[in-house]
């Protein structure tokens, strides 16, 4: 019975124990941002209004029927410190990237879609 009680007491005590002690996001290249792609209209946009306000896209992919796929990429890097004990100190990194792909048919924006990465 009391080894139980003392196994649940110092269960409870450890409870508060893991805390964050620093977190950084830290954008190392960025091509768009989510308010940008909010302005596209498909079947509306023209590709020189993305060529404008995007830039030249990272990547292109040309089809035979006269389409192509516009890419953008941003890649964000995320790094937390966490402190375990007030002993113990870990750094954990996370990176995540985003590919904006757009489909231009014609000078037009047919479709458009955005992937995320997390390694």
């Amino acid at each position: 019975m009391w080894i139980r009680l003392l196994l649940v007491f110092g269960m409870l005590s450890m409870t508060g124990c893991l805390f964050t002690v620093d977190s950084d996001t830290h954008t190392s290249s960025a091509s768009w941002s989510q308010a940008e792609v909010s302005r596209i209209q498909r079947g509306q946009t023209s590709a020189s209004w993305v060529r404008s306000n995007f830039g030249e896209p990272g990547r292109r992919t040309q089809f035979e029927d006269g389409s192509q796929l516009w890419h953008y990429s941003n890649r964000s890097e995320v790094e937390t410190e966490l402190g375990l004990f007030l002993l113990f100190h870990i750094d954990v990194e996370k990176t995540k990237e985003s590919q904006l792909s757009i489909e231009i048919t014609d000078n037009v924006v047919t479709d458009y879609w955005i992937e995320d990465s997390r390694f």
